[in-house]
């Protein structure tokens, strides 16, 4: 994979059902991509792209770019945001990760 962060980053949206090509898909590709460089770098590109889309509806400094950036509401922005935890559990899933999807389940939706 030549761009495997972008790659994973797409796949995420694909999975929440956001249109291609948009300004929303890629604000949200070029979030997920520099949230994920914040994630331990042991990990794996896909978990760290996926790590990311779990946490990002949590982080106020997200749903404020998110806004600004399309012009929507901060409501608007967060609930954009939202659509991404059930999406990077989709993905995993459906790409036996099965370590993550363990993990993510205990942080996030305990």
């Amino acid at each position: 994979m030549i761009f495997p962060r972008r790659s994973w980053a797409v796949l995420v949206l694909q999975a929440a059902g956001f249109p291609f090509p948009s300004q929303e898909a890629k604000v949200l590709i070029d979030l997920l991509i520099s949230r994920s460089k914040k994630n331990p770098q042991e990990l794996p590109i896909a978990e760290q792209v996926l790590f990311a889309a779990l946490r990002l509806f949590h982080d106020k400094t997200a749903v404020a770019k998110v806004a600004e950036e399309l012009g929507i509401s901060p409501e608007a922005a967060k609930t954009t945001l939202a659509k991404l935890p059930n999406a990077a559990m989709t993905l995993a899933s459906e790409s036996r990760m099965r370590q993550f999807i363990e993990v993510a389940n205990r942080i996030h939706f305990e």
